[in-house]
């Protein structure tokens, strides 16, 4: 199985990059291959539904990337209780593609943040748009709060129940993955 995973923030530093690191592996250790891309380099115009028939070749390079995996991890910020405008912009963007590359595809919906909530606000609304596009969204989400006290220096967690919780929330969207593309 292979899972393509990202952290939707262009900060250097991010607290959701170490946390898609840290996914990432602990799903290597379960036997799942991991790629994990640098969101920056699939920055997109924004989108303009009068050039939708000439989507722009980054969009299809991230297409191109999604096609071949069995489930997408992805990490965000929380902006505004809602989930970046660069990644709804990836998401419309490859919504024109054909065949679709979300289509069918599982995700696993995380997010790290400075404040109490842990994302989860964004995180409900990032799924509309993915199941618009057929993707079908993991049930369980992995909100962080105050994530940037929550990493030790070796990127795993300090809080065990958490690096825990994680970790089982990993094996279980891998069972669910492999339950929905027959592996």
């Amino acid at each position: 199985m292979k899972f393509l995973a990202f952290a939707a923030s262009h900060r250097p530093e991010s607290l959701n990059y170490k946390l898609v690191q840290l996914a990432a592996k602990q799903a290597v250790t379960l036997g799942v291959e991991v790629e994990i891309v640098e969101y920056s380099k699939f920055d997109m115009p924004l989108y303009n539904d009068t050039i939708s028939n000439n989507p722009p070749e980054i969009t299809k390079k991230f297409a191109e990337k999604c096609k071949d995996m069995d489930g997408i991890i992805i990490a965000m910020p929380e902006y505004n209780w809602s989930f970046p405008a660069s990644l709804k912009n990836i998401i419309d963007w490859t919504s024109i593609i054909t065949p679709a590359p979300l289509s069918y595809k599982t995700m696993l919906l995380m997010s790290a943040t400075t404040g109490a909530r842990g994302g989860i606000a964004g995180l409900q609304q990032l799924k509309t748009p993915l199941e618009a596009l057929h993707g079908f969204i993991f049930h369980k989400v992995f909100p962080l709060p105050h994530a940037q006290e929550a990493f030790s220096e070796n990127g795993e967690l300090k809080d065990s129940k958490q690096q825990e919780l994680l970790f089982n929330i990993i094996k279980d969207y891998i069972s669910f993955t492999k339950k929905l593309s027959h592996h």
